[in-house]
């Protein structure tokens, strides 16, 4: 099996079951070269678009190329072929084509692909118009054959210039695990690669997308914008504003929304192929491989699981106890160590006021919240008398339940991201959910104001913290089942790690 691979076409129509075969061959990128692509064969070409990306495993990127054919044209993309397809019927052409390819690796295999047995496809094509200026934008994370689609169709109708707006953070935070949406730096980098690889000849312009118009608002040049059937409304609104403006509306080009064939697709997932999907699969999967800490014991294990308030982190920790960890709850410390008589009690009290101090000598959380969460510099000074007492009592707790023959220990507290404990541990797994929902569930279930709870929940790190940090993150924010699954798919790759661990 080859790694990276250059398919010949001769037959558009036939193109998608031609790739069908050819994907078979191929582990990482298959290029799709349709012999002859002209303005005739448009509309062909615009349906196999649809029938490739939208039947292509997820496993294999594959790029069909839509520059326009001509004689003497170099081939160049951006990874190197070691695999040349093509037809049987272009056998007799097939070395002319294969010294076209400028990053054709010196080793390199060529196979023929038998295509006789192909029925004939006739069906009626609508007719593809082009124009010199064309228009789109999205979000773009990490790139599925749905944006390939909308991508490859607004190529296919750009004569000149396509300008591509990647939407930026300021855009991005109404969306489903919008943590997990990779940078914009990277998301514009990979469709500029996609673009360039597909058709080298435009000119493209790739920038970041701070609000819905970006230059189409006021550049009269475009003429044509490409959305999905779920940003047709924001097409309207352009035109609208173009209008205002004294400029012409674009041509909407509207490509319908392809389905997502997964295999093990969730009900909890959308039925469309959506990045969305993608961040929700990534939910107890590893994102970043954890880094050696030389400065901690190599067993037992120790896992930090980290959360905001409310968020659902100590259920987690309670199925990862049902797996068999280990687990220390800094948080429940901390409420032993506010106990009658114990030093942590008259430290809060001499710091904080007698207020502090039920009639029965116990710290009165609720009270101390009150005066912390509201106030940066105090909640500072209680995290200052708290922290340290804490994590000597959890450490001293993780090396016992070691000696008691727990390989993996989970040392969970809502305070790990900010009191960087995560240093002490091998691997940081963090629980987010949106916030406004953290805000009804502490509300609920502490009897707070939408007010007094949205203070605590600003008070502590973001989700984006707690992502930036993370080896694994988990959302209990779906069903039960939901949420098991991604115990299981983060335990299960955990058991792998250790076995193969030193």
């Amino acid at each position: 099996m080859a790694n990276n691979a250059l398919l010949f076409v001769s037959n558009a129509a036939k193109a998608h079951s031609i790739c069908m075969r050819a994907s078979k061959l191929v582990r990482n990128v298959l290029y799709v070269k349709i012999k002859s692509n002209t303005e005739n064969t448009l509309p062909v070409i615009s349906r196999q678009i649809v029938n490739i990306y939208s039947k292509t495993q997820n496993n294999l990127d594959v790029r069909l190329m839509l520059r326009s054919s001509g004689s003497g044209k170099e081939i160049k993309t951006n990874y190197p072929i070691d695999l040349i397809l093509y037809e049987k019927d272009l056998h007799k052409e097939v070395e002319m084509l294969k010294q076209s390819v400028v990053t054709l690796n010196s080793k390199h295999s060529l196979q023929s692909i038998d295509t006789h047995d192909l029925p004939e496809v006739d069906e009626m094509d609508q007719p593809v118009k082009t124009y010199d200026y064309v228009a789109m934008g999205g979000t773009f994370d990490r790139l599925h054959n749905g944006h390939k689609i909308l991508l490859s169709q607004a190529v296919l109708r750009t004569k000149k210039h396509l300008a591509l707006g990647i939407t930026d953070i300021n855009m991005i935070q109404s969306k489903k695990l919008w943590e997990l949406i990779e940078p914009i730096e990277h998301r514009m980098k990979v469709v500029l690669n996609f673009l360039n690889d597909i058709n080298p000849e435009l000119e493209y312009n790739v920038f970041p997308l701070q609000d819905l118009y970006g230059p189409t608002k006021d550049d009269p040049r475009f003429q044509l914008i490409v959305v999905s059937e779920e940003t047709n409304k924001g097409a309207l609104k352009i035109n609208e504003k173009r209008k205002e403006n004294g400029l012409n509306p674009m041509d909407v080009h509207v490509i319908e929304l392809a389905q997502d064939t997964h295999p093990q697709r969730s009900h909890e997932e959308e039925e469309k192929v959506s990045s969305s999907n993608q961040r929700m699969r990534l939910l107890g999967t590893l994102l970043r491989p954890p880094v050696p800490n030389p400065h901690i014991l190599d067993w037992p294990y120790v896992i930090g699981l980290s959360g905001g308030i409310a968020s659902g982190k100590s259920n987690i920790a309670e199925k990862l106890r049902a797996k068999g960890a280990g687990i220390v709850n800094c948080d429940i410390i901390a409420h032993e160590l506010y106990k009658p008589g114990l030093p942590l009690n008259h430290t809060i009290a001499e710091t904080f006021g007698a207020e502090v101090i039920t009639e029965t000598g116990e710290v009165d959380r609720k009270r101390l919240g009150q005066i912390v969460f509201g106030d940066k510099e105090q909640l500072e000074k209680l995290n200052t008398i708290v922290w340290p007492a804490v994590v000597e009592e959890a450490q001293r707790r993780v090396r016992t339940l070691g000696e008691r023959g727990h390989r993996v220990v989970v040392m969970e507290a809502a305070v790990m991201i900010r009191a960087r404990w995560y240093r002490r541990c091998h691997q940081l797994w963090s629980v987010i959910i949106p916030p406004e929902e953290a805000i009804k569930r502490l509300q609920k279930r502490n009897n707070l104001t939408e007010e007094e709870a949205r203070q605590r929940i600003e008070a502590q790190p973001t989700n984006l913290e707690q992502v930036a940090h993370a080896n694994i993150v988990f959302s209990p924010y779906w069903s039960y089942d939901y949420t098991q699954a991604q115990i299981d798919k983060a335990w299960d790759h955990l058991q792998e790690y250790l076995r193969h661990r030193n």
